[in-house]
């Protein structure tokens, strides 16, 4: 039977059986947050050193900060439209809001103009045609969003 790669846990799944592996990866947790997010497999991430690259970033309306987990930073660093929803998870309100009322605390810059200036620099990997249809139905039919995690 064919297997497809799971994108959270990057396991190898049969085909007909990756629905019900999937719905466990975006069951969502107490917190709100989904129970895991899509992710590159560890030896397609960002492989560099992490020093200056903004972690933790606040909901200018609640205030509260949310700290993001390095796979999946890699991941975006690697490729920047792996996420499209142009939302992310605020711990503060326990739900999605939108990139631009979060800012990065170590630099102030809005999560949306950061996003746009890291594809802005990898156009190469936008994805073309129907391609960018599928991902983007793929992300969003999966629920899938910008992974947070308390700090």
């Amino acid at each position: 039977m064919a297997q497809v790669r799971c994108p959270y846990c990057h396991e190898y799944v049969e085909k007909a059986a990756f629905p019900a592996h999937e719905s466990r990866h975006v069951k969502t947790r107490p917190d709100g947050q989904q129970t895991d997010y899509v992710t590159l497999p560890a030896e397609e991430r960002e492989q560099g050193d992490l020093a200056d690259v903004p972690k933790v970033y606040v909901h200018r309306t609640c205030g509260a900060a949310t700290c993001m987990p390095e796979e999946i930073i890699r991941s975006y660093l690697k490729n920047p439209y792996i996420y499209t929803a142009n939302s992310t998870f605020c711990t503060g309100c326990g739900k999605q809001v939108p990139d631009r009322e979060c800012e990065w605390t170590e630099t102030g810059e809005d999560l949306q103009s950061y996003t746009k200036k890291l594809q802005a620099a990898k156009p190469e990997m936008k994805p073309k045609g129907c391609l960018a249809v599928v991902l983007f139905l793929c992300i969003v039919l999966s629920g899938v969003v910008t992974a947070l995690a308390l700090c």
